[in-house]
């Protein structure tokens, strides 16, 4: 991977953020991630290889120009980072090391699956190969990607030295992806109230949303974390009045744009929150100026690709795109959205019936208070004399409505997936919800804080059974997210060290330009990303109905191989002319011997169950 040209972007956004102290350095990750997806695009609007040293060019000009025009302060800048030794700052940090230590052990080492991750690795190294968004191969499946938004995979190309390293990239990007949420909740409740960010924060690794999607939704995970920061701008212009903050909402909305829809469904109905309510307290002012900030954003960001467009993308928006779901998965949905009684949406394991888990259950009740708590404490808590929580209580209904409508009603979307099933949108509700516990569980402190000096032995009980209290349910529930997510996406990754092992078996005895025969979506279709082969089956075949070999089914394959039909396969084989075959790991040990017989193939490499056989 390369690590030197992001992190001279982070030290330079840096420097040019605005912004001060704590602000300046916890919102520099998100304005870098914007900066790179905006460049992205401009330079492949402009026809402009996207070499990533262009990146650096305008942040040096800027940088230059600055220290012309102003003194410099280094002792400015080197107490505003001292500022960390705060004691806030040490407990965020350590809420940032134990959300990192949960992703660490729920991601599985290998972040390739059965859909996405192929989908978003394809799209990927056609950039890095051709140095632009808009690359022109005519090649399935790369061809049907190109119309996709590229903001996610801007970050892949940019950390990448090379189409092997994307799959790394995407690694680091889940992590970089739990960074982004740990920061955006901590200063949504910063802005919401002084005190209240790392309360906030600390739901994050005790919740499953993030851990659940992240490797699966990625430009939406990606997405909902930019979605944060801009809140926590809307928020802070609402207190300060400084445009500053709006500059910078816009900034980071456009290359949302180019990320997903659905992190902008959730910002939008915010803002339809905020104005709600400031229209009740007569701020006529504030929103015009949120509204007006959004629409030029999106906007600038349309008008900027709109030659680009295709037509197909547009088109697909106005697609119905819907699962019939019975009004009592809705509701259980939204339930599992807010954490009351369901926990986890997508999931059918008995684990996580509410009386068949001690541990759910105790959870869900948990959460169930801190909610109804949180509520409470966001309608009364007021920061410059200024109500920045209530319009969550607002948003929550909003989404909770957007839930239930979808059944009834399709808004069409263009140029974006309009998955609108129940599932889908509950995330969005998952992702406020740490915002509702954190505010909950801070009241409580504050209501044990406050006996502090009128009954002061009650005080010295309350204390520490508190922390206790934080510390077992902490664990409780880090422990349940961890066993349930664990067991659930076991099965969902599909390359094996064995895997990687013939794959670089091919590289070292140059297997090149081949197309190899693999079964589906297992470890082979990633051969293009390893090695410079092509696999017959991938992702796209099986969602356009076309997983045939040499006009024979993909069914009809896997049935020769378990009725030992050697002339099927060697007559399928020779029209496509394949002379390799790929069997991965998984599926290695049910070939039922079918590839040992000498007379058809040779066993040239073989590691575990995966082994790369040659037709004879």
């Amino acid at each position: 991977m390369d690590i030197i040209y992001p992190i001279t972007l982070l030290i330079l956004i840096y420097f040019v953020n605005p912004l001060k102290n704590e602000e300046k350095l916890f919102t520099t990750p998100f304005l870098t991630v914007s900066y790179v997806i905006i460049m992205t695009y401009i330079l492949s609007l402009l026809n402009i290889s996207i070499y990533k040293f262009l990146y650096i060019m305008p942040l040096l000009i800027f940088s230059i120009y600055y220290l012309k025009t102003k003194k410099l302060n280094f002792n400015k800048e080197y107490n505003a980072i001292k500022q960390a030794l705060k004691r806030k700052y040490i407990i965020l940090s350590i809420i940032l090391l134990f959300t990192i230590f949960m992703g660490y052990n729920i991601f599985p080492p290998n972040p390739a699956n059965t859909t996405d991750t192929q989908f978003h690795s394809y799209k990927s190294k056609a950039m890095i190969e051709e140095k632009t968004i808009f690359y022109k191969t005519n090649e399935i499946p790369y061809k049907y990607y190109v119309s996709y938004p590229a903001g996610f995979h801007s970050l892949v190309y940019y950390l990448s030295s090379s189409v092997s390293d994307i799959l790394n990239s995407i690694q680091f990007i889940k992590f970089y992806i739990l960074l982004l949420f740990v920061l955006g909740y901590y200063l949504i409740g910063e802005a919401i109230k002084k005190g209240l960010g790392c309360w906030i924060a600390l739901f994050l690794p005790l919740t499953n949303v993030v851990y659940r999607i992240v490797g699966v939704l990625l430009p939406n995970t990606l997405g909902y974390a930019l979605m944060l920061i801009c809140i926590f701008f809307i928020l802070k212009y609402r207190t300060t009045k400084n445009n500053i903050y709006l500059i910078l909402f816009s900034f980071i909305t456009i290359s949302l744009v180019y990320i997903h829809t659905f992190p902008l469904i959730i910002l939008v109905l915010f803002l339809i929150s905020l104005s709600i309510y400031d229209l009740y307290l007569k701020y006529y002012k504030n929103i015009v100026k949120y509204w007006s900030s959004l629409i030029l954003s999106i906007l600038s960001a349309v008008l900027l690709i709109y030659s680009k467009m295709a037509e197909n993308i547009v088109s697909y928006g106005k697609s119905t795109n819907f699962t019939p779901e019975p009004i009592s998965a809705i509701i259980r949905n939204i339930l599992a959205g807010m954490g009351i009684i369901y926990l986890y949406i997508w999931t059918n394991s008995s684990k996580t019936g509410i009386l068949d888990n001690t541990n759910t259950f105790l959870i869900s009740i948990v959460f169930t208070i801190l909610l109804i708590v949180g509520i409470y404490n966001l309608i009364k808590t007021k920061y410059n004399n200024l109500n920045n929580g209530a319009p969550f209580i607002l948003l929550l209904v909003l989404l909770i409505l957007n839930i239930i409508n979808i059944k009834f009603i399709h808004i069409p979307v263009p140029f974006f997936s309009n998955q609108y099933d129940s599932a889908r949108m509950a995330i969005h509700i998952q992702i406020i919800m740490p915002i509702f516990y954190g505010s909950g569980l801070y009241a409580i402190y504050k209501l044990i804080e406050s006996t502090k000096k009128t009954k002061i032995s009650t005080y010295n009980i309350l204390k520490p059974l508190f922390i206790i209290s934080i510390l077992l349910f902490s664990t409780i529930s880090a422990y349940t997210n961890y066993e349930i997510i664990s067991e659930k996406q076991k099965d969902s990754f599909v390359i094996h060290n064995n895997d990687l092992k013939i794959f670089e078996y091919m590289n070292k005895h140059n297997i090149t330009n081949q197309i190899i025969l693999n079964f589906g979506e297992d470890a082979g279709q990633f051969l293009p990303i390893y090695t410079k082969n092509k696999p017959v089956f991938y992702f796209y075949k099986f969602q356009s109905n076309n997983a045939t070999v040499g006009n024979t089914s993909f069914d009809s394959i896997i049935s020769a191989i378990d009725n030992k039909n050697y002339t099927t396969i060697l007559n399928s084989c020779k029209k496509e002319n394949i002379s390799y075959i790929y069997m991965p790991e998984y599926l290695g040990k049910y070939d039922g011997g079918f590839f040992n017989n000498s007379k058809y193939f040779k066993i040239i490499h073989i590691k575990g169950n995966a082994k790369l056989v040659k037709i004879k």
